[in-house]
């Protein structure tokens, strides 16, 4: 059996605004030494008007992340990534799928699916100006053109006029017209099979498929006609599912245990709350860390409880939740 060459887009934890912030990502860090995670999207303007500060200086120990871009304008974008590939980002990702009112009416988006042109321009002035991988995420397709051709053409154009190699695709079109972003996530079909064609049509580009995918036996089944997988909600509502990404889909043996994992999360949210960080931040992030285990609508329970309480201890959460949970009961934490 031949050695699969490394590829850092294998499994992506998706970029959801107002949930994969620094930390977020620091905990999915800790679970997992080898899923790519994202940032929220940051739109460009943000980051030039520096209103943004979402964009952190990225240490060496939370690679591999990408960044998630949105905006127009080549010019700024550009200059945005070169702010990112300063602050030590070697991942940028351009969101062309984002199909809300306020991303068409900011000419970002889907919408851009229909100016390819401004694409392959904001890629090149990249290229130029930095040497940052850069992939697109997009849907497959807009309105009523859900089908390959409209996306086959899409995908050559880009890529063969510039250096964008990778593309993420979300497996349902995008309906821009009288239509809510809630049901744009729901509603439109989900077609994994054009994406599967897209990728034996263009062999030479890595294909990323996104969209409504659950389980780490699902991600291996699409694994076998794409490049890579993204998950989000599925992550966000069972962040353990990430340990077994670096055993499952990386062959990589994590040899954090279960207990070691909980102790580094504890560690950081400590360290945080002596930095006056709000600790309701960042045990949002953990409030599915005992997902489908005993007890763990009591975790939930408790964290709520203590949510604006700065001075609580994690570890004192945890005893209280040990006693629901016969795994724990014996352990020292």
């Amino acid at each position: 059996m031949k050695k699969k060459k490394n590829n850092v887009y294998r499994f992506c934890v998706a970029p959801m605004f107002k949930y994969t912030d620094e930390y977020c990502r620091k905990i999915y860090r800790i679970i997992s030494k080898k899923a790519l995670l994202f940032t929220e999207m940051i739109s460009a303007n943000d980051i030039l008007n520096k209103k943004s500060k979402k964009i952190i200086y990225n240490k060496n120990k939370e690679n591999p992340i990408a960044i998630q871009i949105s905006g127009s304008n080549p010019d700024q974008i550009s200059r945005c990534a070169e702010i990112s590939y300063k602050k030590n980002y070697k991942y940028i990702n351009l969101n062309i799928g984002c199909p809300s009112i306020k991303a068409q009416q900011g000419n970002f988006g889907a919408i851009l699916m229909k100016k390819p042109n401004i694409i392959v321009d904001i890629i090149n002035k990249i290229s130029n100006n930095t040497s940052m991988d850069i992939s697109v995420k997009t849907r497959i397709g807009i309105n009523k053109k859900e089908n390959y051709n409209f996306l086959k053409n899409f995908i050559y154009y880009i890529s063969s006029k510039s250096s964008c190699k990778t593309f993420i695709l979300h497996a349902r079109i995008a309906i821009l017209k009288n239509f809510s972003t809630k049901n744009n996530l729901r509603i439109p079909k989900i077609n994994y099979n054009i994406v599967y064609k897209i990728k034996k049509k263009f062999p030479n580009l890595k294909i990323i498929i996104n969209g409504e995918i659950k389980t780490i036996k699902d991600s291996l089944k699409h694994l076998e006609n794409t490049d890579g997988v993204m998950l989000g909600r599925s992550v966000y509502k069972s962040p353990m599912i990430l340990k077994l990404v670096d055993e499952k889909i990386f062959n990589y043996k994590n040899k954090n245990s279960y207990k070691t994992i909980l102790k580094q999360i504890f560690k950081y949210i400590n360290k945080k709350r002596l930095e006056k960080i709000p600790i309701y931040k960042i045990t949002r992030h953990i409030i599915n860390i005992f997902k489908n285990e005993p007890g763990s609508s009591i975790w939930r329970k408790l964290i709520c409880l203590n949510r604006k309480n700065n001075k609580i201890n994690i570890e004192n959460i945890f005893k209280e939740y040990k006693k629901y949970n016969e795994k724990y009961k014996k352990q020292k934490f």
